[in-house]
């Protein structure tokens, strides 16, 4: 019985000045990662794309491409870059590699939102600069959204008129 004191006692001294959860001071918020707090300010964007290419050189045969772009926006610039790497298939096979500003026009909808873009880039070894419209259709709380535009390629290379007109539409996910 003399044990079974002596545990009731320490467990009771146990019990009654243990601290008390409301008595310690609370834990230090985690600070927000470096990677997170830029996802908060910038906008980033993947845009798979597919569509037609009009080439215009009067002998040239419609083809048509493949590609896909990452777009960033860092929240003080007021134009987003862009990087292409696109397939186009005519008559034989470019790979078309552009670096490219984004100006966004101000609208009044949140679905549908059109832009200017314009750049240089390499077409399978040649310089080249392009320009061109296009416009977003943002879904309503998604980041998933649909984008459609045309540029004007010029690429300059001795011969034949080189310069392509594709039409492109494809899916744009934001993160």
């Amino acid at each position: 019985m003399g044990k079974m004191m002596r545990l009731a006692a320490v467990l009771f001294a146990f019990v009654a000045f243990a601290p008390r959860a409301e008595a310690q001071a609370p834990a230090a918020k985690p600070k927000a990662s470096p990677l997170k707090a830029a996802a908060n300010e910038y906008s980033f964007e993947i845009r798979p794309t597919i569509g037609l290419v009009i080439p215009l050189a009067p002998s040239g045969d419609v083809g048509w491409d493949l590609g896909g772009s990452f777009r960033v926006k860092p929240p003080t610039w007021p134009v987003g870059l862009q990087l292409d790497l696109i397939w186009i298939d005519l008559t034989s096979s470019t790979f078309q590699f552009t670096l490219d500003g984004v100006y966004q026009f101000a609208t009044s909808s949140s679905s549908f939102n059109p832009y200017a873009i314009a750049g240089l880039g390499m077409y399978d070894g040649d310089f080249g600069l392009n320009a061109g419209l296009g416009a977003d259709f943002a879904i309503s709380g998604s980041p998933i959204g649909f984008f459609a535009e045309t540029r004007f390629h010029v690429v300059f290379v001795a011969g034949d008129n080189p310069n392509l007109l594709p039409i492109n539409a494809g899916v744009r996910i934001r993160f």
